[in-house]
């Protein structure tokens, strides 16, 4: 069996994030969000995956992927020319997958459960495509299917009025008719070809489509809430402290902390759960706990807590507790000690800053 991995769309719910950087690749606990995918799929016992990406970020999954990623498979990259849906993605990989059944994952999600079970039931139960499936507050947000015990009836992208509870959560196994039912398909209403009708397709050309209803934790990471959760949600399972950095005297860690290789903590606070990369320097600070720290990051005179602070950053006397944060790579934050009234800005499009009151 192959793995398929989506990773198209813009994320203009990230942005300005995502103007430098695709949204899969924006970190959880100093880890691709991405990555979290590809290990699951590894764990399956899938080694042989493609990653469907747009041109425009092919240097940067090269990089992520092909350059210095931890895993010893193989790995490919399929380019979907342009953003016309996810049925659309699926196609752009046919050649890719042959006639190899395929396990897809859809790359900005984020699961944390075993996706064997799925692989054995798929299998177990010879069935033409099996859906992954979580009971959700707000279906209307989501791909919903209509049910007839285990089997699929009808699915239905961002219903006005679900016919149930059940959302699509990002993890789907097909055999290779689902490209015959791409092809049959016509673009939708918002002019993109959907999987969610390819689907459909497939029920109505008598395929055998099952559903796994799904009791792992999930998360769509399309806004930064949902990232910072993500962070909280894996912060939350560590078990250990670790320190491979310096912490002098004056320095206290409590809780469960990972500290980086060449890292320097000086005079500072550290409450875990907390992940602090290599060469960073934590000095005269306050580290609370969610916090992921990058690579190369200076936080110097300021107090920091539930936030994701990304590579080569220096935040430097800060006059207010950051929480709640997603601060981007090479970032420079600074307060200015003779106009403490004065805001000195340069922000991009799309950007939000809280000032409080006072």
């Amino acid at each position: 069996m192959k793995g398929l991995i989506l990773c198209g769309g813009k994320g203009t719910r990230l942005r300005p994030m995502t103007y430098s950087r695709p949204k899969h690749l924006l970190p959880v606990m100093n880890k691709p969000v991405l990555y979290y995918g590809i290990e699951k799929m590894i764990a399956a016992g899938i080694t042989d995956i493609a990653v469907v990406v747009p041109p425009h970020y092919r240097s940067a999954f090269d990089e992520a992927l092909l350059g210095g990623a931890p895993w010893n498979i193989h790995i490919s990259l399929v380019e979907q020319p342009e953003p016309r849906g996810l049925a659309d993605a699926v196609r752009a990989a046919e050649r890719y997958i042959g006639r190899s059944n395929f396990l897809l994952y859809l790359g900005d999600n984020v699961i944390d459960g075993s996706l064997e079970p799925l692989v054995r039931k798929f299998q177990d139960e010879y069935l033409d495509g099996l859906i992954s499936v979580s009971q959700v507050e707000h279906p209307e947000q989501f791909g919903v299917v209509k049910l007839d015990g285990d089997r699929i009836l009808q699915v239905v992208e961002k219903p006005k009025y679900p016919p149930s509870r059940l959302a699509i959560n990002g993890v789907y196994l097909f055999k290779p008719y689902i490209f015959e039912a791409i092809a049959k398909i016509r673009p939708s209403a918002r002019g993109e070809y959907e999987l969610t009708d390819a689907i459909q397709q497939m029920i109505d050309d008598r395929c055998k489509v099952g559903v796994f209803r799904s009791q792992y934790w999930w998360k769509d990471t399309g806004q930064p809430k949902d990232i910072l959760l993500c962070n909280q949600h894996f912060l939350r399972q560590m078990d250990h402290t670790r320190i491979e950095g310096d912490v002098d005297a004056g320095s206290t860690i409590t809780g469960d902390v990972v500290i980086g290789e060449n890292t320097k903590i000086v005079n500072s606070v550290i409450r875990g759960p907390v992940i602090i990369g290599n060469d960073a320097v934590i000095e005269n600070a306050y580290v609370g706990p969610y916090c992921s720290i990058a690579d190369h990051v200076s936080v110097v005179g300021c107090e920091i807590e539930n936030s994701i602070v990304m590579d080569h950053t220096r935040l430097d006397g800060v006059p207010h507790r950051i929480s709640d944060s997603m601060i981007g790579g090479e970032v420079n934050m600074a307060g200015i000690a003779d106009q403490p009234r004065t805001a000195k800005l340069w922000i991009g499009d799309h950007s939000r800053i809280h000032f409080p009151e006072g």
